[in-house]
């Protein structure tokens, strides 16, 4: 006992100094513990995620119904029309593609009429609307999509997702289970351009696929992400449609969720797309990352605040400087970055196959510091700046105008 003693007590004389460094150390050491025991769920999660993925390729990928792709977009991302053709050359029998855009001059309509006209065997459609259903213009998109739908397996993809040629076949596949009611898929960045867009991108692999797998493993997927989401029509229509999500600012996450809360399993699928990133200035990337945090922390503030838990790399530096550091805080930082790197290996290089990340993977305690800064900086302020307007998000996810 007496080395516990002597690694926790500091040497200090004023009763108050001594126990206020005292519950600080204390409170540091429960962080960081709890950190490595997260990144030790992480890895299992990615591990069970592999299993399954390995399950979901023994069903086979005969199951092909005709489906329905809605591509909600404004203006020209990063490789537009790259992304837009992997979706035309899917090895799929019967699909339909519809391409939702708000207004006739964004810039992303010539590169969907070129589309057009170089893949004329394929069913695709442009639909130009700037009706507005609710807040979330993406949702006022789709749902002004809705009407020209032919098929009764939909998806949703966002418009920077890069797909390979049997990627139709691999999401749709899980759906021929009848207790599915909606896949979902993970993602890496790909093609960074810029320095921020390349901390973007190591947060995607080594942080955001790990908290999937680790929720995946404690409660299952209960929400879905933007990345893809395949759910049939009539779990739509039980949700409500389009109009019941279109004030949400996390619209992926409610669809999913809601899936989940009528009794239907929503599934990780074992395909990973390709996110393509915009050439972001740090300025950028970072009001991105403030306003999901801002979003979240108002819409489940507890399980917000319980992310102080998985920041090990952040506390662990702290409680360097805390310990003053000694050995023991040396040895305290030391295991927690072997832990953190497990799932950064196991889930992001090899899982992800991101390629990036294997490249440059010494910067992710830098990009752990960022998300920690992020995380800190996001419980000041209650409004977000989103497509050019100023919004309030509401304790239950929905979008207002600032009083």
């Amino acid at each position: 006992m007496n080395w516990i003693y002597s690694a926790f007590a500091p040497q200090l004389e004023s009763p108050i100094a001594f126990w206020s460094l005292l519950i600080v150390r204390i409170t540091l050491f429960v962080c960081v513990l709890s950190a490595i025991v997260y990144y030790g769920i992480a890895l299992v999660g990615g591990l069970a995620w592999f299993a399954d993925r390995r399950r979901q390729r023994a069903l086979g990928l005969h199951f092909t119904p005709p489906a329905t792709i809605f591509k909600p977009v404004r203006g020209a991302d990063a490789e537009a029309y790259e992304n837009f053709a992997s979706f035309c050359q899917q090895d799929y029998p019967q699909f339909q593609l519809i391409f939702g855009v708000r207004e006739a001059d964004d810039p992303a309509v010539p590169i969907i009429q070129k589309l057009i006209a170089n893949f004329p065997a394929c069913d695709i459609e442009l639909v130009i609307s700037d009706r507005e259903w609710g807040f979330n213009a993406k949702v006022s998109n789709l749902q002004n999509c809705f009407a020209q739908a032919k098929q009764d397996i939909l998806l949703i993809v966002d418009s920077d997702i890069r797909v390979q040629p049997d990627y139709l076949r691999r999401v749709v596949a899980p759906l021929q289970r009848e207790n599915v009611g909606m896949v979902t898929c993970l993602y890496r960045g790909t093609n960074a351009r810029t320095f921020a867009s390349l901390l973007e991108n190591i947060g995607i692999s080594s942080t955001f696929g790990p908290e999937v797998c680790s929720s995946r493993l404690l409660e299952g997927i209960a929400f879905a992400l933007g990345s893809t989401i395949v759910m049939r029509r009539e779990i739509l229509e039980r949700i409500g449609g389009f109009p019941a999500i279109a004030d949400y600012l996390a619209d992926d996450f409610v669809l999913g969720n809601s899936t989940a809360k009528l009794g239907y399993e929503v599934v990780l699928s074992d395909c990973v797309v390709d996110h393509v990133s915009a050439p972001d200035t740090m300025a950028t990337m970072l009001k991105h990352q403030l306003r999901w945090g801002r979003s979240t922390r108002i819409s489940r503030p507890w399980g917000y605040r319980g992310l102080i838990l998985t920041y090990g790399t952040a506390t662990s530096l702290l409680a360097l400087l805390v310990w003053n550091f000694s050995g023991f805080a040396w040895w305290l930082l030391a295991v927690t970055m072997l832990v953190r790197f497990l799932p950064v290996f196991v889930v992001g290089m090899y899982g992800l196959n991101d390629k990036t990340l294997a490249r440059f993977f010494w910067l992710v305690p830098l990009r752990d510091l960022i998300t920690f800064g992020v995380w800190l900086a996001s419980f000041v302020g209650d409004e977000i700046h989103w497509r050019g307007v100023n919004f309030r998000v509401l304790p239950d996810g929905k979008l207002a105008l600032p009083p």
